[in-house]
């Protein structure tokens, strides 16, 4: 791949920013004539995504246990459908938008046209996903699609804000691009999902159900999620590694790549176009793509790997892992008791093992800044990040998740219902872990105190390795 050397990093902010991305006043945008109030209003917005996250992914991890026979017997049942919605909308897309309503105003310098529409958004988007979350469990299939169209309500609003600031960027920055085309997946996506909630109802769409759910959840999955995780990827791994290269051109072509094979491999599914296995291949290579790119940029790094690039690293592996495995369900019928555990297999190693390692890494490095940006706002006394337990806990955690997630996706595959509950543990302690660690960090933007261990001068930077 032809990388030129960058004579800067690819985002304009001082070494300490670079590692927290901290709002500031000087690489947050504000709205002309915004008063103080909303000022804090909209630093803090990220923090009640985040906090919402992290709240949704400890009931996620907490109910895995509980559910690994329903897996193991059918992936398609209400239990099943109910918690890997808690992953994919309560603990991903949360996370998702709290990162995009930060870093798209600050690196596209236009502040959000609607604001208060934002913090309308985030109270929908809560109201819908849980209620969804909620029927869906106790398989009440009018509430579900009522609930839906309150998502794809929330997913308008939140589309509305975030493509006036990305839309003037279109093909001039690969990151900024990636996510405009995300955002319309997400819209597509959470339509799709609306239709079928109302199907189970109606009962009016063609074709075969799993076929369908399967279009939408690779428009969520793959359209949406790593779509997003691709463009964030290449705006921050190059400032987390203060890389000496800058992006190649072939960055922006290998996501509209991912994102024409997404939206063929979706369209095959229903049924309207044939092609499944070409669409998936595009996907394949699309995303080899992406972890070449990854591995030149680290190959060039100026500093150590820390534990975010080792998440970013292990994600990695288990996207290679899912790949394969989606691959393979191409040949092997996901209505037969086999493609039945293989679907299992390739849902957790995509959702807990790549997705949730690129979240839990950045989260390591974001969402201390965002507390320590709000906290500025609102004058309260510094925060010394660096003396938190948040570094103290992060091997456990890296390696809690990652044998959770292999162990529960190696007992799916083989049908060895107990060792995948034992994964299903060993995923769910390291998942608390964190939960509580940065559920208690994030809390400092909400409240004034600071422990007696962090209330030296601010330290954002940290010295493990």
């Amino acid at each position: 791949m032809n990388l030129h050397r960058s004579e800067r990093l690819p985002i304009d902010l001082g070494p300490e920013e670079r590692v927290s991305m901290a709002p500031t006043q000087d690489t947050e945008p504000i709205a002309e004539g915004a008063s103080s109030r909303d000022v804090i209003r909209m630093a803090r917005l990220p923090i009640h995504f985040f906090i919402s996250a992290v709240i949704l992914f400890g009931v996620g991890v907490a109910s895995v246990p509980w559910v690994v026979s329903d897996l193991a017997d059918f992936f398609y049942q209400p239990r099943i459908l109910a918690v890997t919605h808690t992953f994919t909308l309560g603990w991903i897309s949360s996370a998702i938008m709290g990162v995009m309503y930060r870093l798209v105003p600050a690196m596209t310098k236009r502040p959000l046209r609607f604001p208060r529409l934002a913090r309308w958004q985030f109270g929908l988007f809560i109201f819908g996903a849980t209620g969804l979350m909620a029927h869906m469990l106790i398989g009440e299939w009018t509430p579900t699609w009522m609930a839906a169209a309150v998502i794809v309500l929330s997913a308008a609003f939140f589309a509305l804000n975030m493509l006036y600031c990305l839309g003037p960027a279109w093909h001039k920055s690969a990151a900024e691009t990636g996510m405009c085309m995300s955002v319309l997946f997400l819209l597509i996506a959470a339509s799709l999902g609306l239709l079928l909630a109302l199907d189970k109802s109606r009962n009016f769409l063609p074709g075969n159900v799993i076929s369908n759910l399967a279009s939408h959840a690779h428009l969520a999955a793959l359209g949406w999620v790593s779509l997003t995780i691709c463009s964030v990827s290449y705006r921050m791994a190059p400032a987390f590694l203060l890389s000496e290269l800058r992006l190649p051109r072939v960055a922006m072509w290998q996501l509209y790549s991912l994102a024409g094979g997404v939206a063929g491999l979706a369209m095959s599914l229903l049924g309207w176009i044939p092609g499944a296995s070409l669409w998936s291949a595009v996907i394949l290579l699309s995303l080899l793509a992406f972890v070449g790119i990854l591995q030149t940029l680290m190959r060039n790094r100026r500093i150590p790997l820390d534990w975010t690039m080792r998440h970013a690293l292990a994600g990695i592996v288990c996207l290679l892992l899912a790949v394969g495995l989606g691959f393979s369900l191409l040949w092997i019928d996901p209505d037969s008791a086999l493609g039945n555990r293989v679907a299992g297999a390739y849902g957790v190693l995509g959702l807990l093992g790549w997705v949730t390692n690129l979240i839990i890494g950045m989260s390591f490095k974001l969402f201390p800044g965002f507390v320590v940006g709000v906290r500025e706002r609102r004058s309260w006394p510094t925060l010394a990040i660096a003396r938190l337990p948040l570094q103290s806990c992060r091997p456990l955690v890296f390696c809690l998740l990652n044998t959770g997630v292999v162990t529960l996706a190696g007992g799916l595959i083989t049908a060895q219902v107990e060792v995948a509950r034992l994964g299903a543990l060993v995923l769910a302690l390291g998942g608390l872990i964190y939960v509580a660690v940065m559920g208690w960090i994030l809390s400092y933007a909400y409240r004034a105190s600071v422990p007696p261990a962090a209330s030296d001068p601010l330290r954002i930077l940290s010295d493990d390795s």
